[in-house]
């Protein structure tokens, strides 16, 4: 129960730091408010499956590990090239849409990892 606690106390404040954080720079609340929700979320899952699955660690194998890579290169990619300097667009918004793009693809893949495990069961 404390854990369980816990781990949305960190979502929340993970939440609520993001988007102060990108409310105060680029000035949009919508933004900032969807950023800083997929960042709690991305949090909240992370620590859960690390405390109710701390054996689902990936392998240490590159064919453990080659999908995890794909995915994070791809998110990557779409973050710090995708959303590029060249966009007609200012540094503050652009930031805010790489770590949007970023908090996304970490969502996805907490979200996409504690699907599989709960399927495991």
């Amino acid at each position: 129960m404390v854990r369980a606690v816990r781990r949305r106390l960190a979502g929340l404040v993970v939440a609520t730091a993001v988007a102060a954080a990108l409310y105060w720079l680029v000035g949009d609340p919508g933004l900032a408010a969807v950023a800083g929700i997929v960042w709690g979320v991305a949090v909240l899952v992370t620590l859960r499956i690390a405390g109710l699955h701390p054996d689902s660690a990936t392998g240490a194998e590159w064919g453990d590990r080659r999908w995890t890579a794909v995915g994070v290169g791809a998110v990557t990619l779409a973050a710090l090239v995708g959303v590029s300097p060249t966009l007609p667009v200012g540094d503050g918004l652009r930031f805010g849409l790489g770590l949007l793009v970023l908090g996304s693809g970490f969502a996805g893949y907490a979200t996409g990892s504690m699907a599989e495990l709960e399927r495991g069961e």
